[in-house]
């Protein structure tokens, strides 16, 4: 019998921590991805495309003159994102046209994923 409650009580300590480690995004391969009720989920994202109309490296933030987002009954608007990272827009310029995704951040505001040129 005491084999058993050792066995379970190491059971529950291991299903208890295991999403506790995914959710520090401390596992390689888990970009993008967060914990919900123990279980490992993909970030909702969403396709913007817009002009840039400034960066600010020391903010890390981009305001893009975008287009409407259907997915969030959002209308065409200027809007100000955060950068996962500020190195995205080393080969662009403010007036270039971008196409981009971007997620909910944990603060509430939107952070840009990934950035192509829009072909024209």
């Amino acid at each position: 019998m005491n084999r058993f409650y050792l066995t379970l009580i190491l059971a529950c300590s291991a299903a208890a921590t295991l999403p506790a480690h995914a959710a520090t995004g401390n596992m390689p391969g888990l970009d993008n991805m967060r914990t919900v009720s123990g279980q490992i989920i993909q970030a909702q994202t969403f396709m913007g495309q817009g002009k840039i109309n400034s960066m600010n490296p020391d903010a890390n933030t981009v305001i893009v003159a975008m287009g409407p987002v259907k997915a969030l009954g959002w209308p065409s608007m200027p809007m100000n994102f955060l950068l996962q990272n500020m190195v995205m827009l080393n080969s662009y310029k403010a007036g270039e046209m971008v196409n981009f995704n971007f997620a909910k951040d944990t603060a509430g505001g939107q952070v840009i994923t990934r950035v192509t040129p829009v072909r024209q």
